[in-house]
This record gives C-alpha cells, sequence and structure tokens, in this order.
C-alpha cells in the first residue's frame, strides 16, 4: 500500500451494498389502555423516517416494558403512560431505564391523560424524560411530528456513541500493538485486536508475510486464531479450504484492502526498511459496515506504523548485537548471552579472549582493509577450527572471545597449533601473534556479565605484562586489579593536588658535553615516599582518561621551571611530552597556546615531544597544528625514531624539527651491523631535509664516540646525568653551560 495514496480504500469484489438490509425504528408504547394502544398501532402504520419504518411494540405494565425494553436495546421511542399499576409506575419505569438498565439514548415521552396529574416542569426536572403530553392535546399530526423528531435525535445520539465507542476500541487496540517488538507477538495481537472491532468471536483469522518476489503459496504464516491456530508457522499451501486460498491469491496480486467472498482482507509492508510485506485475512462472512471500515481506517494507520516500527526495532536490535564488520555477535551479545546463562550452565562454562597483538600497529602499516581481511580470515579459522557449539563474538577491534562449555576446554597446546597455521590474505600468507586468555565462569558465580568481561579482559592486560601468550585466571589476579584500581585512586588525587612533578634531563653537544636543553619528565612519589614509575602511571593515566589533565600539569611545570631557569642565568629550551589522545583532541593545542601565554612564556623556549607512531597514526589530522607550533617559533620533537612505521612520503613532508634516535638502536652500536644501518639512515635523513637529529639512552663513552664518528652531534643519556629535580638540574647547568 502506498502512503502517497488513502490509506484504507476499501474494494468490494461486486457492485453491492455494504451495509446489511435496514431494520424498522423500534416503537415501544407502554400503556394499559388497549383502546389507545390499537390507535397508536394505526396512526404510526404509514409512518416512515429516514426512509425506514416504524415497528410498534406494546406493553400493559411497568413490568412487561422492562423486559421488551431489556431485549431490544435499539428502541429510539417511548410512549410511556404516566398512571398504571399505579400512580408513579410510570416515573419509576423512567429511572429503571436510565439507573438501572442504564439506556441513556432512548427518547422517553410521558403521557397523562389526567391533565395536572404530575406537573409539567417538576417532572421534566426532577426525572431524565425527553418530552411531556396530555393524551387530549395530540393530534394525530402533532404525535407523527413528536416521534418524526425523537427519532431523528436518537439516531444522532446512537451514532455518537457508536463513534465514540469505536474509537475508544481503536485507542485501547492501538495500545495494545505498540508494546509488541517482535512480529510473532505483534502479529497474534493485531489479529485479536481487529476482531474485537469487527465483533468477530468465532471466524477464522490469519496473518501472513510475503516475501518480494515468492509465490503466494510459499508465503509463511505468522500467525492465526481459531481454528485456523494450528496453521502457524506453515505456509498458504497448506490451507485446506480452497475458497479460502484462493481469497489469498486475490488479495496477495492486488496489494491492497479489499473484500472477497466472505473475507475482509488488509495488506501492509515495511519494505523501506526490511522489504517485508504483510496480509491480514479474516473471515467475516458479510460486508463491513460503513462505520466498521472508518474504525478500520483509523486503526489501520496504527497497524502499518506498527509494523515499520517493528522493523526498525528488529533492524536496531541487530545493529546492537550484531558486529557490522562480520555480522556475527558483538559485545552486547555476549553480555546478554552470559546473563541468561543459569548457574547450572556457567559450572560448566569458559569464557575465553583471544586479542591480535599489535593490531593498531598492523593497521598503520598495512591500512584499514588489510586489517579487516585479517579478521575475517581468522574469523574463518576459528570456525573450522572450532566445534560448531562454540559460540564466536568480537568484543572489540582487535579481540574475539569464544563461549564453551568445560568439556570442550580449549587448552595452550590448542591455540599454539591453531596460530602456527598462516592466514591467507590477498594469495600471500600471514602469521599473527595473539594473547589468550581463559575464565572459568565456576569461579565467578556472582558477577555482572560485563564485570566477567572486564575481569577476561584484565587478565589479558596481566599477561602482557608478563609477556605470556596464555594465561589462565585465577583468582589472585584480583589482588593486582585491586592494586590498579587503589593505585587510579591516588592518581586522581595526585592530580587534584598537583602532586606530581618534574624532572630535568639535559641535552648535550656530544663534542664537549655542553648544556643545549633539558627534557622535562613526569614524575610521582606517593606521600609514603614509594616512587611510581612512569611505566605504571602513565599507562594508566591513558587508560582512565586522565592523560590529558597529567600533560596539562607537566606543561605547566616545565612554565615555572623555564622561569626560574631564567631567574638562574639559564636560558634553554624545554621539551615536554603529550599523548596521542590529547594531539586528536580537537581544542587541545588551542588550550595549550593559551597556558604558555598565560605562564608568559615564549614557544621559542619549549619543544613538543611525540612518538613516530602517533605522528604517522594521526598525520592527517596532527600536521597542520605542528606547523602551527612551529612558525611560532616552537620545536618540535619526533621520539623512538625508527621503530615505527613511518613512510618515505611522510618523512619527506614530517611536521618536525628534530627527529631523536631510539636508544634500541644505541645500545647495539658496535654489536648489530643492521642497527648501526639505521642510525647511519635517520642521520642521513636529517641531512637531507634539514632535521636536528639527537640519540637518546647514551650511556658509556664508546657509544658517544660511535655517534660522533658517524656525524650525531647532540644526545642524552645517563652518561651525561640522569633525570633531576629543578634545583640540583639549575647546580648541574652552571657547571656545564656553553
Amino acid at each position: 500500500m502506498s502512503l502517497d495514496g488513502p490509506l484504507f480504500d476499501f474494494k468490494p469484489e461486486a457492485e453491492t451494498s455494504i451495509e446489511p438490509a435496514q431494520q424498522c425504528w423500534k416503537i415501544l408504547s407502554v400503556e394499559d389502555d388497549a383502546g389507545y394502544q390499537a390507535s397508536l398501532i394505526f396512526a404510526l402504520d404509514s409512518l416512515e423516517v429516514l426512509g425506514r419504518g416504524t415497528e410498534l411494540l406494546c406493553a400493559r405494565s411497568a413490568f412487561d416494558a422492562a423486559q421488551i425494553i431489556a431485549h431490544n436495546p435499539d428502541i429510539s421511542v417511548i410512549l410511556l403512560d404516566v398512571v398504571m399499576e399505579d400512580d408513579e409506575a410510570g416515573l419509576r419505569l423512567v429511572r429503571t431505564i436510565r439507573d438501572v438498565i442504564g439506556n441513556a439514548e432512548v427518547r422517553i415521552i410521558l403521557l397523562t391523560g389526567q391533565p395536572g396529574m404530575a406537573p409539567r416542569q417538576d417532572i421534566m426536572h426532577r426525572y431524565d424524560i425527553d418530552d411531556y403530553w396530555c393524551k387530549s392535546e395530540l393530534t394525530n399530526d402533532h404525535l407523527l411530528t413528536i416521534i418524526t423528531s425523537n427519532i431523528r435525535t436518537w439516531d444522532h445520539l446512537t451514532q455518537l456513541t457508536r463513534a465514540r465507542q469505536g474509537l475508544q476500541m481503536v485507542i485501547d487496540a492501538s495500545q495494545a500493538i505498540s508494546s509488541k517488538r517482535d512480529i510473532a507477538s505483534f502479529t497474534h495481537t493485531v489479529l485479536l485486536e481487529i476482531g474485537h472491532i469487527l465483533g468477530i468471536e468465532k471466524g477464522g483469522i490469519l496473518c501472513t508475510l510475503l516475501q518480494a518476489q515468492c509465490e503466494a503459496d510459499d508465503a509463511t504464516i505468522l500467525a492465526a486464531t481459531e481454528e485456523f491456530t494450528n496453521l502457524v508457522g506453515h505456509t498458504v499451501k497448506s490451507i485446506e479450504s480452497s475458497e479460502l486460498r484462493q481469497a489469498f491469491h486475490q488479495a496477495a496480486t492486488r496489494r491492497e484492502h479489499c473484500f472477497l467472498d466472505g473475507y475482509s482482507l488488509f495488506y501492509f509492508n515495511s519494505t523501506e526498511i526490511d522489504k517485508r510485506e504483510y496480509l491480514i485475512l479474516i473471515e467475516t462472512r458479510r460486508p463491513l459496515l460503513s462505520g466498521e471500515v472508518n474504525l478500520l481506517q483509523v486503526f489501520s494507520e496504527n497497524i502499518s506504523t506498527g509494523f515499520t516500527n517493528v522493523a526498525l526495532y528488529n533492524r536496531l536490535t541487530e545493529l546492537a548485537y550484531s558486529d557490522p564488520l562480520l555480522c556475527i555477535p558483538n559485545r552486547n551479545w555476549l553480555m546478554r548471552e552470559l546473563d541468561n546463562m543459569s548457574q547450572t550452565d556457567r559450572q560448566q562454562a569458559e569464557l575465553i579472549v583471544l586479542e591480535i597483538d599489535d593490531f593498531t600497529d598492523i593497521g598503520i602499516a598495512f591500512g584499514e582493509p588489510f586489517c579487516n581481511e585479517l579478521l575475517y580470515c581468522l574469523y574463518r579459522q576459528l570456525v573450522s577450527a572450532l566445534s560448531p557449539d562454540i559460540v564466536i563474538a568480537r568484543i572489540d577491534h582487535d579481540a574475539f572471545a569464544l563461549l564453551t562449555s568445560s568439556a570442550q576446554s580449549l587448552d595452550q597446546a590448542f591455540f599454539a597449533q591453531f596460530l602456527s597455521q598462516p592466514l591467507i590474505i590477498a594469495d600471500a600468507e600471514h602469521r599473527i601473534a595473539a594473547t589468550v586468555t581463559v575464565v572459568a565462569l565456576r569461579l565467578q558465580p556472582n558477577r555482572k556479565p560485563e564485570q566477567i568481561l572486564r575481569l577476561a579482559e584484565s587478565t589479558v592486560e596481566t599477561a602482557h605484562k608478563q609477556k605470556l601468550g596464555y594465561l589462565a585466571y585465577n583468582p589472585g589476579f584480583e589482588e593486582d586489579i585491586a592494586s590498579r584500581y587503589a593505585l587510579l585512586s591516588e592518581l586522581r588525587s595526585a592530580l587534584s593536588r598537583e602532586q606530581f612533578y618534574v624532572e630535568l634531563q639535559p641535552k648535550v653537544r656530544l663534542s664537549d658535553k655542553k648544556l643545549l636543553g633539558f627534557e622535562a619528565l613526569a614524575r610521582w612519589t606517593l606521600p609514603d615516599g614509594q616512587q611510581i614509575p612512569p611505566s605504571q602511571f602513565i599507562p594508566l593515566a591513558e587508560t582512565s582518561g586522565l592523560i590529558g589533565k597529567l600533560d596539562q600539569l607537566v606543561l605547566l611545570q616545565t612554565c615555572r621551571a623555564l622561569h626560574e631557569l631564567k631567574a638562574a642565568g639559564i636560558e634553554v629550551p624545554i621539551a615536554f611530552n603529550v599523548s596521542s589522545s590529547d594531539l586528536t583532541e580537537p581544542k587541545f593545542f588551542n588550550r595549550m597556546l593559551k597556558l604558555i601565554e598565560d605562564a608568559g612564556i615564549s614557544p621559542s623556549q619549549l619543544e613538543l615531544e611525540i612518538t613516530e607512531t602517533q605522528a604517522v597514526k594521526d598525520y592527517s589530522r596532527i600536521s597542520p597544528s605542528l606547523r602551527k607550533l612551529i612558525a611560532l617559533g616552537m620545536g618540535v620533537s619526533i621520539d623512538d625514531f625508527g621503530i615505527g612505521y613511518s613512510s618515505l612520503s611522510h618523512i619527506t613532508d614530517l611536521a618536525a624539527t628534530t627527529l631523536k634516535i631510539d636508544k634500541s638502536f644505541v645500545d647495539r652500536l658496535g654489536h648489530s651491523r643492521a642497527d648501526e644501518q639505521v642510525v647511519d639512515m635517520i642521520l642521513r635523513l636529517g641531512e637531507c631535509f634539514g632535521f636536528t637529529i639527537i640519540a637518546e639512552g647514551i650511556e658509556t663513552e664508546q657509544q658517544r664516540t660511535a655517534l660522533m664518528n658517524r656525524g650525531c652531534q647532540m644526545g642524552q643519556g645517563f652518561l651525561f646525568a640522569r633525570p633531576m629535580p629543578l634545583p640540583q638540574a639549575i647546580e648541574w647547568a652552571r657547571t656545564h653551560i656553553q
């Protein structure tokens, strides 16, 4: 059904009236005078109102009248004699009609043969009656006029009442279907609510799903009621009634709301979301009344919206619980699965995490398409190697989780053999390294799914620290986790109280060991005097999102150190380090320059240090900002140069002023010809492209001599000085200043 056309246009199969044969207007005369009853029958015999005749029902007493009214709720007018069994019989009947039977629409005309018996105004005020006449005042024409006008009034009132009740039914039905999110319960509820609106108690109702390019006989029955309930899950061809199948085929061909041979059919679709079409068939065995069509027109809009909402909900569920790259369960799905596991199942289950080592570096070296293909190949290889009962989910960009029972336990030997097999990517063999950890769920009986998964990931971190490729969790690991959390709490407190400080390590000219500058290095000492090494607190700050505050504090203290050095007559630049998360934060560079300006420091007195991996990974994003810093006079140093994945295209246009030869190459000078060639290459790059070259980690005179012989002029390391607190650095500088 197109949303551009009418939402609900019922197409009759033949030119027949959709309304049933119209009945006469029912009028009740409650009168104990047989002669007056006879005169009413004669007077009303030829009366027609709105094209319909009249039928006069007669009662001789209030008791008889109550019985007739109870069995004929469609009586439009009651001519009621005030005095019958006794003087109040008629008035008591009025109360019975309104209050006991609950008929508020019927028009009651009170008649009396004794003028003055009951005052007109008093009666109209005290009782819910619509008219009051003395029999002697009613001529034949007057009587017909009164009855005609009251029939018209009753017709309008009943139509309004039916419309109000019908709309309430539609509202209730719409609320009933709005809470359904899966197609089975939604379609079943739709069928029930349409049946309620049409007043169908036993008529067979069914709903089918049409697939695009699908034969009508192959459409699946999603929901059914009454005698058709046994068809749920089957196809249309399983319907025994040829008449019903024929009606379905015609409706499937038309793809619109229509009425066929006693069946009302409704067509809906959610093709824009999931390319599905739905057809509802209701065995009404009669054409629908115009009022029912109107109600279904309103309800039909809610059904149409409901099918779209169910499709959207299913799509969102798919996105929420499925990995978009591999189309397999994701982290959310795994947590839901863990949450639904019984304690018995947990006793036999293990959660295994397989994390690819150095995945980020692989991405930098080979690109995202290669990484995607690597993940796909690894997943296919896992599927081939594992039992079908083992669930595989992708829980991070570089990690899979396996959910298995203890009977299917996968040990270290299995994964060693599995990871030794190459992956075939673009017709070439590639081998990967991975870290595998195992958590037995029986050891976590009361933990929430997120806690279990975090525990498995923390075990991966422990394996990395211990340089292990395979590690099974044991409760003792929690002490390490608890200590990390305690340290994190200390870290937050230390940052808020500015308990971090910097030490300065000199950069010197290799020929005469004279001071050329400093590097500021963050240091942290706990209140009890314990020193926390940077290798421990910097990764913790990065993973907890606190590294930005730490970098800002280090820069602030670096600016203070520059002021104190200047006051001591020492004016050399100081290098400070920033993290990768800072570099990619849009407002970082502006905040940094504002801090430097507020501190009264010239950018030329500072040098920003970043690692080679950071510089290349986010090259296009950070390069313009680095160039602005260089234009302001600030140096930009690439730390650990030579161990990353720089390409020549980046090096030729690298936004930097200094390259630092990594300590690992300096350590192997005189022992590794390959490392010596790397050092020579970096020195030539500096000469060709105008970079200043500085070697770090120099610890022996032999290393200093080897570097000078190769043309390296600057360096830093323990041979010259260790990192020092500011007062000690000032004293050292006074004896080594140029």
